[in-house]
């Protein structure tokens, strides 16, 4: 690890000086989109209760899955009239009573991309059959720690490593490494945590392959991309949950603020030193089996066409269904901004021996 580490800083310190390095907005804005089914029908405003494979991408502080040894989840979601797709996979294993390790994998992706720099030739000409077609994707291979402080009961840190691969086709690809930190504290019904993403700001190494941008596409206009080092500024999200039990139903409530450093965003509260988003949630569960979800986000200042500074909210709602090793989540929710409709369906199984 010390090795692994080692090599990093150099490849910063020795990176090509004539390769531009900049802070910028929305960076692997893929890894901002959320976390799985149950966290996503409330707005994101409950990692600070989920645990389990589920909480490695978004809170690896929480990871341990209780009463099963190993936990897996699977997610599949689609956007933009299912022009682009959303597929995330983890697994989590709780080493000890004190240790939980997990692995998430994740692709956001648009595959299918209709390429025409050939379409006319050097004599201005159309030619269909020079139109090819590649896939722009974004990868993260996230490794999470999760660690029960043994003097301070109630109380668990945890670590993200996160490696980055993205890729325009044939034309650019870039490689990027970054990590969280998170911490948690539960008291009986009440939990609370603090997750600070890209540390010390995630590093992508954008390469373009110049030779895919031949005289036809040069003599239009057009400027070929330069090779750069783009950084993700830091993140924090904060937020708490509190349970409350009626009978055989129980009610979690839930509230986040996630802060962006990177620049003045569109956001509830916003500056030039930072932004911050306001997360709510409901959950109503019957006996631990059956789960309705209620969440809003995205409180956004919209004066677009009246002179009042009128705040727009997202809504997000699900349902989930969990019995013996198994559970079904499914999230729905709504971008006014964006104008779209998602869909996000997850499964997930325990396995290993049950604990009493």
């Amino acid at each position: 690890m010390k090795i692994f580490f080692l090599i990093f800083a150099f490849a910063i310190i020795f990176y090509p000086q004539n390769v531009n390095s900049q802070i910028v907005k929305y960076s692997n804005d893929f890894l901002q989109i959320g976390g799985f089914s149950s966290e996503q029908a409330m707005a994101g405003s409950n990692f600070s209760s989920i645990s389990g494979a589920d909480a490695g991408f978004s809170n690896p502080a929480r990871m341990f899955s209780g009463d099963y040894k190993v936990d897996f989840s699977y997610m599949h979601c689609n956007y933009f009239q299912s022009m682009a797709n959303f597929d995330m996979a983890a697994a989590v294993i709780d080493t000890d009573s004190l240790t939980a390790l997990g692995l998430t994998f994740l692709r956001f992706g648009v595959d299918d991309i209709q390429n025409t720099i050939y379409l006319f030739d050097s004599q201005g000409n159309i030619n269909y059959d020079n139109i090819s077609y590649f896939s722009a994707a974004d990868y993260a291979l996230i490794f999470s720690l999760s660690r029960r402080v043994k003097s301070f009961p109630g109380l668990s840190l945890g670590a993200n490593i996160k490696l980055i691969y993205r890729m325009e086709g044939s034309f650019a690809k870039a490689y990027g490494f970054g990590f969280d930190i998170a911490a948690s504290w539960q008291k009986r019904k009440f939990s609370a945590s603090a997750v600070l993403k890209d540390v010390s700001t995630t590093f992508n190494f954008w390469s373009v392959n110049s030779s895919k941008f031949d005289s036809v596409y040069l003599s239009t206009g057009n400027s070929v991309p330069e090779n750069k080092l783009e950084q993700t500024a830091p993140s924090l999200n904060i937020g708490a949950s509190y349970y409350w039990n009626f009978y055989r139903f129980k009610l979690l409530t839930s509230a986040a603020l996630q802060t962006f450093f990177d620049g003045e965003r569109n956001m509830l509260l916003h500056s030039e030193f930072a932004s911050a988003d306001l997360k709510l949630g409901l959950e109503l569960s019957y006996f631990d089996l059956f789960f309705l979800r209620f969440g809003l986000s995205d409180f956004q200042h919209n004066n677009r066409f009246t002179l009042s500074d009128k705040i727009t909210v997202n809504p997000s709602f699900g349902a989930g269904v969990s019995f013996f090793r198994f559970r079904f989540d499914y999230a729905f929710f709504a971008s006014k901004s964006a104008g779209l409709n998602s869909n996000m369906f997850t499964l997930g199984i325990r396995l290993g021996a049950e604990r009493h």
